[in-house]
């Protein structure tokens, strides 16, 4: 039955409005608050790795942390975004979420069995080959929490996504305190606080999902693939990510280490201000996810979105006016020289707080075939950017390579958004919706002779 176009009174509608704007901003707010204090968390414990164990042992062990990471994310490959997206709009799409929670199972269990073996078999005789070995159990663990996750994004429920991502970072913590207080001074102190606070994690989110969601539905081999290529633009989006992450190499490659160290640390410090477009962009997902689905008023996510980048302003505006005053007391005087860099890269993040947004947009109206492929160019070009602005500049060069960026992906972002159909129209896309061989619901999206076409 097609979708119905139901207009409210003004009144009603107002209040419908300020109804989903608290929402909205509740939400937000709860996301921002567990990612602060699960950035402490893992931040402190980190520090006291750092103390105890030394920078040897550390840099080694911290860089095979980073790797188990990245092993994670690129497990999920965008999954848990596309199945939100498919939950949001079709709530009752219980299979669908049972399916992929199996196949992640499965994939995960793989991904941890895979990395134990490799780690026994690659580092014989090295002090580090169980600790790092151990850090199978955290791939397991981030993996399946994300996964359990999904459920509680797509409807909302943001308490509980905080919650369990507060709970993993509190008990690694604990448990290292735990170690360390009973002589436990070894490299796999750390990995070992890791696991048990991811396994808490889950065991978490276990406890707090609908048993209903939990009953295994094993999909076949060409469901899990049909599956993944589904999801590869979300996917596209997390590779990027990954791929940024080469920017201070690249700028002590071309620059050499002292403009790195300029570049890197208020390009690193600036990231942590950037909690309030993410958790913002993940509270508004889901919305927009559904109002495409049913052809509602996007009026309150546009009114909470520029709350968020008022507040952004404010925020960034000021640091910006008393870095002079911020990077040597953060810092110390050895960075002086990235007073001008830490102005470059806070524009940046205010660029980034609205390109945050619009890429949940375009990911949840289903352009996120546009919105993956204008990432991964934007990504590429950047780091050209980065490289020449440091060959020319040093490390201010690089920052304004990262601004160009930004500046870039922005463009590419809004004026796709502005072509978006009426949400009248949206309905209309929506009541030609059909179902996939997995029984979800998808929509059609447009084709296009757009630069990176859907």
């Amino acid at each position: 039955m097609p979708p119905q176009d139901v207009t409210m009174s003004r009144p009603i509608g107002r209040l419908h409005s300020i109804c989903c704007v608290r929402r909205l901003a509740f939400n937000s707010i709860v996301l921002s608050l567990g990612s602060y204090v699960a950035a402490g968390g893992s931040a402190l414990t980190y520090l006291l790795a750092a103390r105890a164990l030394g920078p040897t042992l550390f840099g080694s062990l911290s860089g095979a942390i980073g790797l188990a990471i990245i092993v994670a994310a690129f497990g999920d490959f965008g999954v848990n975004g596309w199945t939100i997206r498919a939950l949001a709009r079709s709530p009752t799409s219980m299979d669908l979420f049972r399916e992929t929670l199996t196949a992640k199972l499965t994939l995960a269990t793989l991904l941890a069995l895979a990395w134990i073996v490799v780690a026994l078999t690659t580092m014989e005789g090295s002090s580090l080959k169980l600790p790092v070995a151990l850090l199978g159990g955290y791939v397991l663990s981030l993996v399946i929490a994300g996964t359990l996750m999904v459920p509680f994004r797509a409807s909302e429920n943001m308490t509980v996504v905080s919650i369990v991502g507060a709970v993993e970072k509190a008990v690694a913590l604990g448990v290292w305190l735990t170690m360390q207080a009973h002589g436990g001074h070894g490299p796999e102190a750390l990995p070992v606080a890791l696991v048990v606070g991811g396994a808490a994690s889950v065991v978490c989110a276990a406890v707090l999902i609908p048993r209903r969601l939990l009953a295994i539905a094993a999909p076949s081999l060409r469901q899990i693939l049909d599956l993944w290529r589904s999801s590869y633009s979300f996917g596209m989006v997390g590779v990027s990510a990954q791929i940024l992450r080469a920017d201070v190499a690249i700028v002590s490659a071309v620059s050499g280490p002292f403009a790195a160290g300029v570049y890197a640390a208020p390009a690193r410090l600036t990231s942590f201000l950037t909690v309030i477009p993410a958790s913002f962009s993940a509270a508004v997902f889901p919305r927009i996810a559904r109002s495409t689905g049913n052809g509602t008023s996007r009026r309150p996510e546009l009114v909470g979105a520029a709350a968020m980048l008022a507040l952004m302003v404010l925020l960034l505006g000021g640091l910006a006016v008393a870095a002079p005053l911020v990077v040597p007391l953060l810092l110390g005087k050895a960075y002086l020289a990235s007073v001008g860099v830490l102005r470059i890269y806070l524009l940046v993040a205010l660029i980034n707080s609205a390109n945050q947004p619009l890429l949940a947009l375009l990911q949840a109206a289903g352009l996120e075939h546009y919105a993956g492929r204008a990432v991964m160019v934007t990504a590429a070009a950047g780091l050209l950017a980065i490289a020449a602005g440091a060959r020319v500049g040093g490390a201010e060069g690089a920052a304004v390579g990262a601004l160009f960026m930004q500046l870039l992906q922005l463009v590419l972002f809004a004026s796709r958004a502005l072509r978006m159909p009426h949400r009248r129209e949206a309905s209309h896309l929506m009541a030609e919706a059909t179902h996939d061989d997995r029984g979800v619901l998808w929509v059609p999206t447009e084709g296009g002779n757009d630069l990176f076409g859907s």
